[in-house]
């Protein structure tokens, strides 16, 4: 049988329904009775039938892993996980606009977006952090010279 390939024939959410779903696979530590720790890996695949009829199932891209510690997910890890998901996704030119939106939902379902009091601490860490760095490595940036930067981060390209 024919692999078929992502191009013009391979159409990703389109009018398909739930023909695209996220699978999770699920690995514990490879020293889980000391690591209360499992990784997540999404994969975004897409559910077909072939020229037979028979149900099959293509990967259509490998959208990260994230750690789970306990019973949650840190929260910094939440945050770059979904960065990077978002990343690949917009390198993927047939998911745009609301089927990648879609995407992103799915992804949401099991790794929640962070809410504005764990934006507020993880900015009080890092402020704490570069408090830190700057004084056992020079002179820190005066009160006006931080609000500058903070002004100006819209400014910083994504690289």
């Amino acid at each position: 049988m024919e692999a078929r390939k992502r191009g013009a024939d391979f159409p990703v959410i389109e009018q398909r329904g739930d023909s695209v779903y996220i699978r999770w696979v699920v690995r514990k530590h490879k020293n889980s009775s000391v690591a209360d720790m499992t990784f997540h890996d999404a994969y975004l695949v897409e559910s077909f039938r072939d020229d037979s009829g028979s149900p099959r199932q293509r990967t259509i891209a490998y959208l990260g892993n994230i750690r789970e510690i306990g019973e949650e997910f840190p929260t910094i890890e939440r945050e770059l996980f979904m960065l990077r998901a978002d990343r690949i996704l917009s390198s993927l030119p047939e998911l745009q606009g609301p089927e990648r939106e879609q995407v992103l939902d799915m992804l949401r379902e099991r790794v929640p977006p962070l809410n504005t009091n764990e934006v507020e601490l993880a900015f009080r860490a890092n402020l704490r952090w570069y408090q830190q760095w700057w004084r056992s490595n020079g002179s820190a940036p005066s009160p006006e010279q931080l609000l500058s930067m903070i002004n100006g981060a819209d400014a910083i390209s994504d690289v």
